[in-house]
């Protein structure tokens, strides 16, 4: 009977661990696979010897099927007899703490205990050859190689590749060291010469390699490419199931215990921990319950194991911060501000933010059925000092969401890509932090009208924001905010639905909300008595809400120079009162930071932006249903 088979590269199969698998598949006759001696059912369990990894045990069942394929004799001798070219390697890509040193030492240790293959293990750590010269690199990796082919079947782990062949190595120019591509020349071409004396059965032993790195950005595409390291897995942030599996193993290997309730609750409060996070905490866990078991060491019998409880847990997470978000997330945002309590007057805006971010996370179940995408995305417009930038940062401790919060300017970069790559990092950075809210302040100067710009900088930005905003991968958990005082500005293909669709505007406060933004900035200072606030209220027509905070640091610093220029201190320790005299003259001293010309010339500018929305979605509704003819 002849032999058919089908030979499929490239099939992406997405598994619960978001896996692109480059896979093989094959049908022949039984007669051809019993000749050669093929099981290849027989490689799909993973190694009981891995349960650390437990969590992943698809992907890490998928990374060991790959391996056997490329060692397993019976396998290589199919690919010749059928005169296919051997697959590639494999290439595990995710943030730093992630798991992917772990993954691939734990598919090593399964290897190198099957009985059948007992594979020898060669591991090169790349950051310790970070520094070296290119010809040390490459006498390094020479060198490991060879005891690779000497002990064959072997298996090579190159980690963090991406220390010593990164592409974006050179920060300051578009293309890689001479190093770089000497390296990178190297390895392709050691795989590509491996793979065709395989083929032709010049007595050469059988390796497979395995490759870490950060992201597929670090990579060579001439790495990476067809028949080299092209089996990629992804390994993202484990969900609340796979943290629970995490912080269990990483408990019972320090020979401790804890109830399954408690450890289900902290999984789900570790969203956007990793597995390093995760052992870090349970230390820290560890730590914090030190106290508890020293104390009773002398009644604890030598059988009973140390128990971890609820309070320990919550001393190890105050103030603990995954090491992937230390740089740009924090639990509540600076300036102490604890929540609404802190925003006076706004009320639309408050309860429009509310209603955005509160009730999905109190009624999950209703918004998870809901057939469309939710609305998430805002951008709050306004004159400058009105509270666009405080409501944000109070609407995140309020929600006890984390908050990231970049300013326009810092993403921009004078080389090629670097703009629109920090684009792409901050989304998966607020990916990986959900739930959070991710702020863009000063919008207007990142992601002005394309066009207008003779370099080209903004306008590739603008395109990347389109591309994450509109996400084939939705944002789950992430909150997109944008502050402008300059909405005409902005390109109009960001405020389409389903992008920052929902516009706030931020106003001037009104007498009312003047008192309220008064008194709440006032809870704090030493005011007497008899200030009447609501009169101050008044008097200041037109003032934003900035302008009301200085003039309270004003009336403050007015106070500390009336008291130190008392002939008659008295009591110097005491501390300085603000009088109602004091703060009535401060305040009939004061001027609004924005005149009214200019308020006038905002106002304009607004009105013309809304006209415009209203007139491209009239425009958009008269043209629906209309055939398109050809005169």
């Amino acid at each position: 009977m002849q032999l058919e088979f089908l030979y499929v590269l490239s099939i992406p199969e997405e598994s619960v661990h978001g896996i692109e698998v480059n896979a093989y598949s094959f049908a022949f006759d039984e007669r051809k696979k019993d000749n050669l001696g093929l099981e290849f059912n027989s490689f799909t369990g993973f190694s009981s010897n891995a349960s650390s990894l437990s969590w992943m045990g698809t992907t890490a069942s998928d990374v060991i099927n790959r391996m056997m394929v490329l060692l397993y004799p019976p396998y290589s001798m199919w690919f010749n007899t059928c005169n296919l070219p051997l697959p590639g390697h494999v290439l595990i890509y995710g943030p730093h703490g992630s798991g992917k040193t772990t993954l691939a030492r734990a598919v090593a240790k399964s290897l190198e205990e099957r009985e059948d293959l007992f594979a020898h293990i060669v591991f090169v750590s790349c950051s310790g050859l970070a520094l070296d010269k290119a010809s040390a690199i490459r006498q390094t990796l020479s060198a490991s190689i060879s005891e690779a082919l000497d002990h064959a079947p072997s298996l090579v782990i190159f980690d963090d590749l991406d220390t010593i062949v990164s592409s974006s190595s050179d920060s300051e120019g578009s293309q890689p060291s001479t190093s770089v591509v000497a390296l990178t020349k190297f390895l392709s071409d050691f795989i590509d010469e491996y793979g065709e004396k395989r083929k032709c059965t010049c007595g050469i032993g059988p390796i497979a390699f395995i490759a870490a790195v950060q992201t597929l950005e670090n990579i060579p595409q001439a790495l990476s490419s067809s028949g080299r390291f092209d089996f990629h897995v992804q390994l993202p942030a484990p969900a609340a199931s796979e943290r629970e599996a995490i912080l269990k193993h990483e408990i019972r290997r320090r020979s401790l215990q804890c109830s399954e309730d408690i450890l289900l609750d902290v999984a789900s409060k570790c969203d956007g921990y990793d597995a390093y996070d995760l052992e870090i905490l349970v230390d820290r866990t560890v730590h914090a319950a030190i106290g508890r078991f020293l104390p009773s060491h002398s009644t604890l019998e030598e059988h009973d194991i140390p128990t971890l409880i609820k309070d320990d847990f919550s001393r190890a997470m105050h103030e603990f911060l995954p090491v992937s978000m230390r740089d740009i997330t924090k639990s509540a945002p600076e300036g102490g501000r604890s929540g609404w309590d802190d925003v006076g007057g706004l009320s639309d805006i408050r309860n429009a933010i509310r209603e955005m971010i509160e009730l999905p996370s109190k009624f999950p179940n209703i918004f998870g059925q809901a057939p469309l995408r939710l609305r998430s995305n805002v951008l709050l417009y306004g004159p400058p000092g009105c509270g666009k930038t405080h409501i944000v940062g109070a609407a995140a401790a309020a929600c006890s969401l984390r908050f990231i919060s970049v300013k326009g300017p810092e993403l921009l970069n004078k080389y090629i890509g670097a703009s629109e790559q920090a684009v792409r990092d901050i989304f998966s950075k607020a990916a990986a932090a959900a739930p959070c809210i991710l702020f863009f302040d000063e919008f207007d100067s990142i992601a002005p009208k394309r066009g207008h710009d003779n370099t080209g900088v903004t306008d590739r930005v603008v395109n990347q924001f389109l591309t994450e905003l509109d996400g084939i991968e939705v944002l789950t958990g992430v909150f997109v905010f944008a502050a402008t005082s300059r909405p005409d500005l902005l390109d109009a293909a960001l405020l389409r639905p389903g992008r920052l669709d929902r516009l706030l505007f931020c106003d001037f406060p009104s007498r009312q909300e003047r008192l309220e933004i008064l008194a709440v900035l006032s809870r704090k200072l030493p005011l007497a008595n008899d200030v009447d606030i609501e009169t101050i209220a008044g008097m200041t027509e037109g003032f934003s809400g900035a302008d009301l905070q200085a003039l309270l640091s004003d009336a403050q610093l007015a106070a500390v120079h009336e008291h130190l220029s008392c002939a008659d201190m008295g009591n110097p320790g005491k501390m300085p009162v603000i009088t109602d005299d004091l703060l009535r003259t401060t305040t009939s001293e004061a001027r609004p930071s924005i005149s009214e010309a200019e308020k006038q010339r905002l106002f304009g500018i607004y009105s013309q932006f809304l006209d415009s929305k209203r007139s491209a979605a009239s425009q958009s509704r008269d043209t629906k249903g209309k055939r398109a003819t050809l005169a």
